[in-house]
């Protein structure tokens, strides 16, 4: 029962912690106008002091190289005095998160996880963390990247193209006219079921290899919702970005940049469309 209760108290304080405001001004940190530590440094490495400045890590913002912009960097999380590190998303980036503060999100992001309060920076915690189990974002995020660094490599060689028809071309195509240069179709659906927007990929057999959704969409086999993501006829789901900066006046599929990345990506990950049968 005494486990209970404190529980429900430490909860209550978290939130409690989350409905106060945090300012940071002038190199101090601030808890509803309270001091609590001191931060100094820019983006993207910050030096966080404990109250009596006796203790304090560096919070470097990190990402992948050519990642997605959209993407939130990670945070790397370092004692200077010992070298280690571990790594934190920004979690509640709804909530909290700002693009235009990020010292003030880090810090946060560190009271979420209850390495910051408001006795200031818990050197016993954030410790256990840094000298605990790596979370490993870096090279998932890293490697997730050279994966499609790699994926985009290779839909380069095939010099892809899309008619005004949705007929997908390249330099690659294996027909029995070798001037036949067709590899397969894209259409899209505006709206679809879910009110979205939808592209399909079809083969030169007309059998659908993989179909993107622009938001919330579910498919049998797939428990989560898709989101600028396509699935292929194989339950594979791959990341294809949303952009309308191909047709700014007018609508052509030749322009359509959504189109061509679905497309490059589909190729990119080793799906080569044309025909089964040849």
């Amino acid at each position: 029962m005494k486990r209970i209760v404190l529980t429900a108290v430490a909860i209550l304080i978290g939130i409690g912690a989350f409905a106060q405001k945090i300012k940071i001004d002038k190199g101090e940190i601030k808890l509803d106008e309270k001091t609590i530590g001191y931060l100094e440094g820019k983006k993207p490495v910050f030096k966080i002091y404990s109250l009596d400045k006796s203790f304090s890590v560096t919070a470097e913002l990190k990402n992948a190289p050519n990642e997605d912009s959209m993407k939130l960097p990670w945070i790397e999380i370092k004692n200077e005095a010992t070298g280690k590190t571990n790594e934190l998303d920004f979690k509640n980036k709804s909530r909290k998160f700002s693009a235009f503060n990020y010292d003030r999100s880090i810090i946060y992001e560190l009271m979420d996880r209850g390495y910051f309060t408001a006795d200031g920076l818990i050197k016993d915690a954030i410790e256990s963390f840094i000298n605990g189990e790596s979370t490993g974002i870096a090279a998932k995020r890293l490697g997730v990247q050279g994966d499609i660094d790699k994926a985009s490599r290779l839909a380069d060689t095939y010099q892809l193209a899309i008619d005004d028809n949705g007929v997908i071309y390249s330099i690659k195509a294996k027909n029995e006219d070798p001037n036949d240069k067709r590899i397969g179709y894209i259409k899209m659906t505006s709206p679809s079921n879910n009110g979205e927007l939808k592209y399909e990929v079809l083969d030169l057999d007309n059998r659908l290899i993989a179909t993107w959704f622009a938001k919330a969409a579910m498919v049998s086999g797939y428990d989560k919702f898709l989101n600028q993501e396509l699935i292929t006829w194989d339950k594979k789901v791959l990341k294809a970005t949303f952009d309308n900066r191909g047709n700014p006046i007018g609508y052509k599929m030749s322009k359509d940049i959504t189109a061509m990345n679905i497309v490059r990506v589909l190729v990119g990950n080793g799906y080569s469309l044309s025909s089964q049968t040849l």
